[in-house]
């Protein structure tokens, strides 16, 4: 799929909806060629478990049409962010090409587990000393790839081309804001919300908190809302300052938070908490920072930028690994 084409789709699958969009690249030109969102009739999700995979199927199914999605398409999505295990290892300096092997063979030793059972993407992030590297390491059950991909069967869809990890769906429209100084992207999923640092423009570490949408709604009062993201914002300072301890950088400024969320509508509520906190020089919401002026899915977007980006240096969990 996708050898000779320009088009460019990306696919969220939410824990409310999905979203897609479809991209047209002419040279350095991006057109958006077509967009949908359509909410779950049903709740699909208990917590982070799948309940109720046909809301998503017929979601799916119905964004897929859409779209106008082909064979010859370039198709990104995500894996849900708890089914990604991050690890960071050091192994032995070694070319790089044999890296992903060493970090698999070190993988299976720790979690004592099959290697036919998982599959193990990595990053590269610094040289520690002249004698180790030290790798970000994504791990996935293979179990869950095949339960992933059997929802685009059921949606008589394409498999996709590349199935990234659900927390870094939103960073391919970021380059700009993390290739200098200590940045801080802050998801906010259904019942858990993530933290990746990066300093310089490489991902540093990823850690999380207990706390996510699910207790909100449309009809959650504002001083529910407002307890909601205090809780939360207090928990993820904390977790800030744990996570530059444990990297060293306990005596390092950060320059900004850029904060997303799964229910996006109080996005705003939660920056504003965020930055009286002060956990960061400047704090961004999402669509802020993004600003691209077109209502599009800003997640699907980012997405179909992955499949576009797909021979840059950063690459996680393609369905062909």
């Amino acid at each position: 799929m996708g050898l000779f084409t320009d088009f460019y789709v990306g696919l969220n699958i939410g824990r409310y909806q999905v979203d897609g969009v479809k991209l047209k690249k002419s040279g350095k030109k991006m057109e958006v060629v077509s967009k949908v969102s359509i909410p779950y009739k049903k709740k699909p999700f208990d917590g982070e478990s799948l309940k109720d995979e046909n809301e998503i199927v017929i979601a799916l199914g119905n964004a897929g049409s859409a779209l106008k999605i082909n064979m010859e398409d370039v198709i990104s999505t995500a894996l849900f962010p708890d089914k990604i295990l991050f690890r960071q290892i050091e192994i032995p300096n070694m070319p790089v090409q044999q890296v992903p092997n060493a970090a698999k063979f070190q993988i299976v030793k720790e979690l004592s587990i099959s290697p036919e059972e998982i599959t193990v993407d990595v990053d590269v992030n610094r040289s520690m000393n002249s004698s180790n590297l030290l790798i970000s390491a994504f791990v996935v059950r293979n179990e869950d790839i095949s339960k992933f991909n059997t929802l685009f069967f059921k949606s008589a869809l394409p498999f996709p081309d590349i199935l990234d990890a659900g927390y870094f769906k939103f960073n391919y429209l970021l380059e700009d804001h993390l290739s200098k100084g200590l940045t801080f992207v802050v998801f906010e999923d259904i019942s858990s919300t993530y933290m990746e640092l990066f300093k310089d423009g490489k991902l540093v570490g990823i850690d999380s908190v207990l706390g996510g949408t699910e207790g909100i709604t449309d009809d959650t009062d504002n001083d529910g809302i407002k307890s909601h993201y205090m809780e939360l914002s207090d928990s993820l300072q904390k977790l800030s300052r744990m996570m530059l301890s444990r990297f060293s950088m306990s005596n390092e400024k950060i320059d900004s938070v850029i904060c997303t969320s799964e229910f996006e509508k109080y996005i705003d509520v939660w920056c504003e908490i965020l930055k009286e906190l002060q956990i960061a020089k400047k704090t961004f919401s999402y669509p802020e920072i993004v600003n691209l002026e077109l209502d599009v899915p800003l997640n699907a977007y980012s997405l179909a930028m992955r499949g576009v980006l797909d021979n840059s240096k950063t690459k996680f969990l393609s369905k062909k690994n």
